[in-house]
């Protein structure tokens, strides 16, 4: 998502299996609950990443006052913003390599629905030390 797109430092990343493993939906939950509270910094987002070695992947995130509310695998009804990208864009967006704004504009990040709420409106929520510490202490769980 940010939504899921974090800033991760590459030499630490874990594959992307880990990633997208039950372990990590767990993680992502309990790490992200414990986030400060900023009221109005709310979004839900599903997530849909092809060519994974497992195939086709779907997760959501449900953010709401800028703390992760539901993370789970599987589709969503009414996501406010839909993420579709290939593993290795997924990767590259992940790891840091490539902004969600850069990606999104290269097309390598389909975002269906709110594409403005995303990108704009939760921009600076986005860049945070908070949010983007969720990603490093994710990735090192």
């Amino acid at each position: 998502m940010t939504c899921l797109w974090g800033l991760v430092n590459p030499k630490k990343a874990k594959s992307m299996a880990d990633f997208l493993s039950d372990e990590w939906v767990e993680s992502l939950q309990n790490l992200g609950s414990k986030l400060p509270k900023i009221q109005g910094v709310s979004v839900s987002c599903q997530y849909e990443i092809s060519g994974t070695p497992d195939g086709k992947i779907r997760y959501y995130i449900v953010w709401k006052d800028g703390k992760v509310s539901d993370v789970s695998k599987g589709k969503m009804d009414h996501p406010e913003c839909r993420f579709t990208t290939k593993y290795e864009d997924a990767k590259e967006i992940l790891f840091g390599k490539v902004s969600a704004e850069e990606a999104f504009m290269r097309g390598d990040l389909k975002i269906e629905g709110d594409y403005k709420k995303f990108l704009v409106d939760l921009h600076d929520w986005r860049h945070s030390l908070e949010y983007r510490k969720l990603w490093e202490d994710l990735e090192s769980s």
